[in-house]
């Protein structure tokens, strides 16, 4: 049996946003409960970059990478979400070394928050589609 919603690249990519966005969220959610945390550092990685991994994997476009000097950096082969960059540390820490700020925090919450809204929404739309051919197909 032809299964249309797993075979539906527009859902596939719409899933993997989600599934990332809402890792990024269970992140950006223990930063925030660990705000009072003495020596805490905050945990976050490149939405935007692990998503384009994602997709270019669902795609097929994505090229083999692989490590052709020894002073070049090291491939991750990992199925796990990219580390933490530098550039998306904070550039401050407090006298305790947690370096957690409840407004950067909040900004990176809703802007995941709406990332995940548009593919929920976009999924929606394209389900709905296929609802509607299954019923026209029907008459």
């Amino acid at each position: 049996m032809f299964d249309l919603v797993s075979s539906n690249p527009m859902i596939q990519a719409m899933d993997q946003s989600m599934t990332l966005a809402t890792r990024r969220m269970a992140l950006i959610a223990s930063n925030m409960a660990n705000i009072d945390t003495p020596a805490y550092h905050t945990q976050d990685f490149d939405f935007n970059g692990a998503l384009k991994n994602e997709l270019a994997k669902l795609d097929g476009n994505q090229m083999p990478i692989t490590r052709t000097h020894p002073m070049h950096f090291p491939i991750q082969s990992e199925a796990s979400l990219p580390p933490s960059t530098d550039e998306l540390r904070p550039n401050y820490e407090r006298n305790d070394g947690n370096d957690v700020s409840l407004d950067r925090e909040s900004l990176l919450l809703a802007r995941t928050q709406n990332n995940y809204q548009l593919s929920s929404s976009f999924a929606q739309l394209e389900l709905r589609k296929l609802h509607q051919m299954i019923r026209d197909a029907r008459a």
